[in-house]
């Protein structure tokens, strides 16, 4: 892949992050690269999709990524971003102790201000779950099977979070699809805290992962 056909997977994703909408080529041409014409974008696009990394949802013309062009990006394109100063502030003030009740309103704080789940595991046996709503709000989420498939994760959270931990370390993991314990149609951000906590943010594949990590890092800071 060449760095144009990068960057033209970097704009689709991020145009697919931001809409929850199929990218069409007509839309790249006109706002990404203005200096290439819509045949040759149309051309890069059907090279995407024989590569995998975009696929052709039957109902529009547009384009959407696929799992693989997810991981493309995320191993190398995503950005590294800060936290804004106002989610750092609003998620100090919520910190506040260092309690149990502390962490949960840190949790809470950060479902509220990214829009996504986040569950806490503070051991095996005692799991803590917060932004529920934001999830069954998204678009991917509102058929019945996506429903009751987020649903039976929930239902055995205990025993999905007690495998986590070891799958990671002091860093920040992005896990999604296949290879994301909380179920293939979701993508989620997962860290350890202090005493082996396990801090994580679950969404769509379709989520914010600069942006989360971003959140993540700044939550893992404020409870070490």
């Amino acid at each position: 892949m060449d760095e144009r056909q990068k960057e033209l997977l970097r704009h689709i994703i991020e145009s697919h992050v931001k809409t929850a909408l199929p990218v069409g080529s007509a839309f790249i041409a006109e706002h990404c690269f203005k200096d290439v014409s819509g045949p040759t974008v149309r051309n890069w696009m059907q090279e995407l999709e024989r590569e995998g990394f975009i696929t052709h949802p039957h109902t529009s013309a547009g384009r959407i990524p696929t799992e693989a062009g997810y991981r493309l990006y995320i191993q190398q394109m995503l950005p590294e971003r800060a936290l804004s100063p106002k989610h750092q502030k609003a998620l100090s003030e919520a910190w506040g102790s260092t309690s149990v009740d502390g962490i949960k309103a840190v949790a809470k704080k950060g479902a509220e201000l990214s829009g996504e789940a986040v569950v806490v595991g503070f051991n095996p046996n005692n799991v803590f779950y917060t932004g529920l709503s934001n999830i069954f709000a998204k678009p991917e989420f509102t058929d019945h099977d996506s429903v009751v498939g987020i649903s039976r994760i929930i239902d055995h959270l205990d025993e999905v979070m007690s495998g986590i931990g070891a799958m990671l370390d002091d860093d920040i993991s992005v896990l999604l699809g296949s290879d994301n314990p909380f179920g293939d149609e979701c993508a989620s951000v997962l860290t350890l805290a202090r005493g082996g906590m396990v801090i994580g943010m679950l969404g769509p594949m379709r989520m914010d992962y600069g942006r989360n990590i971003a959140f993540l890092k700044h939550i893992k800071t404020l409870l070490s």
